[in-house]
């Protein structure tokens, strides 16, 4: 089989999206080795795990060549040529990595969209209404216009229908892995340097994501209060991502609280020390609010390090029966679950049992063979 990708955020995009694509794409080629892939790509940056996907894959790459390689140029030929591309090129799949297809694919090419989440939707406050406009057309557009579906969870397929009214039939949920960081034998030595380069002397909980309301920090450096006042142990909440105007609430909330020496935020932390950060603390805490699918709690349990998350949407099935969920905007009922991993010293380990079952459903073969049964639909 022929399989076309549109690759842009494999090759320009080194958070979400592009961990997606490129883990998509790496355990399909790994996987099914005698299959044929195309990677279409307006460019390439200049990026360490971009040149790294580029030396596993050169041979693949399909870059715009002529007046499509200058500026604004290259997202026409990405939007409206690529299509046209992989059909002269024989592919039997186009399959578009990040909610959106491109125009052009013929009658006889299989067209695949991969759909992340629908929260624009769910939650347009958090959204300009320019974005909100831009993003419905082409995800509703490539719902349309797809034969088959990937929904990363069983809450995206569920948003899916209810949006886009779209036949379930054609829907089907393939969840998503980890970045292979995540895999990798974690060393004492290595280990002992980065909790001492960050200070990290004492127990801590952890939150890694970016700093936004829908993922409720404030709420939760609040929930940490009440931990604190039941304990007494010297905690420490480590508050790791992305800065957004929202952490000036969470910075309030913390000078509020006088919890200036107990919560640390870092906004800078190298994508490759989070591992670390995960294997060191006492348990992850996730209180967002709603997600596509929740890619912490997977990264937490990866580490064998305990989570708490938010109650609803598709946290549930990241963490399946080996996390505690809670309510992020019940301050008591989030203290609570993170007070068992404190107080109950068996809690830790009874939630873990058995995880290497549940972790098996996102590793990259079985989702490799997953993803190969849609395109054969």
């Amino acid at each position: 089989m022929k399989i076309a990708f549109d690759a842009k955020r494999a090759f320009n995009n080194f958070t979400g999206l592009g961990n997606y694509s490129r883990f998509i794409i790496n355990a399909l080629t790994q996987t099914f080795k005698e299959d044929e892939h195309l990677l279409f790509t307006p460019k390439i940056a200049e990026h360490t795990d971009a040149e790294t996907f580029l030396k596993l894959h050169k041979d693949k790459v399909k870059l715009p060549s002529g007046i499509w390689k200058v500026g604004s140029l290259q997202s026409s030929w990405r939007s409206s040529k690529i299509g046209k591309l992989a059909g002269n090129a024989g592919a039997d799949v186009f399959h578009g990595l990040s909610n959106e297809l491109p125009s052009g694919l013929g009658k006889g090419i299989k067209k695949v969209v991969t759909i992340h989440d629908l929260i624009f939707l769910r939650y347009p406050d958090f959204y300009p209404a320019i974005d909100r406009m831009i993003y419905k057309k082409k995800f509703k557009s490539a719902c349309e216009r797809a034969d088959q579906i990937i929904a990363v969870s069983e809450q995206t397929k569920s948003d899916i229908i209810e949006f886009f009214g779209t036949d379930a039939n054609k829907i089907h949920v393939v969840y998503q892995g980890v970045h292979p960081l995540y895999t990798q034998d974690i060393k004492s030595q290595r280990m002992v340097y980065l909790l001492e380069q960050y200070n990290l002397m004492q127990p801590y909980f952890l939150y890694v994501g970016s700093i936004e309301e829908r993922k409720n920090a404030e709420d939760l450096v609040r929930a940490f209060k009440l931990v604190l006042e039941k304990v007494d142990d010297d905690l420490l909440l480590l508050i790791v991502g992305r800065k957004t105007d929202y952490q000036k609430k969470v910075e309030n909330a913390v000078k509020e609280l006088q919890l200036d020496g107990n919560v640390r935020i870092l906004n800078q932390v190298p994508f490759k020390n989070l591992p670390f950060l995960y294997k060191g603390a006492l348990a992850s805490v996730y209180p967002s609010s709603f997600e596509g699918f929740g890619i912490p709690v997977l990264e937490s349990l990866m580490m064998r390090t305990p989570v708490v998350s938010g109650k609803g949407s598709s946290l549930e099935e990241a963490g399946g029966k080996h996390a505690l969920y809670a309510d992020p905007k019940n301050h008591e009922e989030l203290s609570e679950q993170m007070l068992k991993l404190v107080s109950e010293k068996a809690m830790a380990d009874n939630m873990l049992k058995g995880v290497e079952t549940h972790l098996e459903k996102f590793s990259p073969g079985n989702i490799a063979q997953q993803m190969r049964r849609v395109y054969e639909l």
